[in-house]
């Protein structure tokens, strides 16, 4: 009977994602209680492991992933100058280093924005994209909303903790699949550094946050988060031998001891399993 119970809670606590995902495929629903608060692992479209999926939680810089996907799709100009504003400049850290006045390429202010999380260039974007951080945000719920991210709400474009910001691991897997199918979003996360030059001729140079980069073998990306609310959070995707492995780590102790066992075992599995011996993905 205790078995069954636990099947039971299994299928409970993961059917929140079946629907973006293809149907779970359990060895155990939790088999790392310790790694997050909130965290889901999908293999090849698989559901594998996760805890607590449904569970509304501040998503931190993770944030930024739907920033982005609203600004490219908002009559994005990537070679347009903005201006960085007061309130831009004092933001708080992570920041790539613009001062109030200096001008930034659009496109150089997304990479800061994604790979460094620099909260000085996501408040650029957003002022200059809608004219204030309350427009911006309405636009974010759009999306959001066109995503299917049912038990989302966004109120800053940076992800600082704000009532009534919040997301679950079932939706941010959602707009982690939007995000990494951009191309240009791609295309900025998996890089480790850049440097970029401001009008005035200014440098700045930054590395990305996503300590997997360049440490575990076929990780792609995405986005790191950390506030008070939220604890250390992660999106990563990761690819090897044809397989690819998808995780969502929310309020983590050991972000980066976890996220390597998770991602490592993970493609344990997807060898081991003859249902995954594949060259194609599960796309959704």
């Amino acid at each position: 009977m205790k078995n069954l119970l636990r099947g039971l809670a299994a299928v409970l606590l993961l059917a929140g994602i079946s629907g973006a995902w293809a149907k779970p495929h359990l060895d155990s629903h939790d088999p790392y209680p310790q790694a997050a608060v909130a965290y889901a692992v999908v293999v090849d479209g698989e559901l594998r492991w996760g805890r607590n999926v449904d569970m509304q939680r501040a998503p931190a810089s993770l944030t930024k992933l739907l920033t982005a996907l609203v600004l490219l799709n908002s009559n994005w100009n990537p070679d347009a100058w903005l201006t960085v504003s007061h309130d831009a400049a004092h933001a708080t850290h992570p920041r790539a280093g613009l001062h109030a006045g200096d001008q930034v390429r659009a496109e150089d202010a997304l990479q800061a924005m994604l790979m460094h999380s620099a909260n000085d260039a996501c408040l650029v974007l957003a002022e200059n994209a809608a004219g204030n951080l309350a427009a911006f945000s309405q636009r974010m719920n759009a999306m959001a909303a066109r995503l299917g991210m049912t038990s989302s709400h966004f109120v800053h474009p940076c992800g600082f903790d704000e009532d009534g910001q919040f997301s679950t691991v079932t939706d941010l897997l959602r707009l982690a699949k939007a995000a990494h199918a951009d191309p240009r979003i791609a295309h900025i996360v998996i890089q480790e550094s850049a440097e970029i030059g401001l009008a005035s001729g200014r440098k700045l140079s930054f590395h990305n946050t996503n300590q997997l980069l360049g440490r575990l073998g076929g990780v792609m990306g995405l986005k790191t988060g950390y506030t008070a609310q939220a604890g250390h959070c992660l999106i990563a995707v990761a690819e090897q031998s044809g397989h690819r492995v998808w995780l969502v780590l929310l309020d983590s102790q050991r972000r980066w001891t976890s996220a390597n066992r998770i991602i490592t075992d993970a493609f344990a599995v997807a060898e081991r399993d003859p249902r995954l011996h594949t060259t194609a993905y599960v796309r959704h």
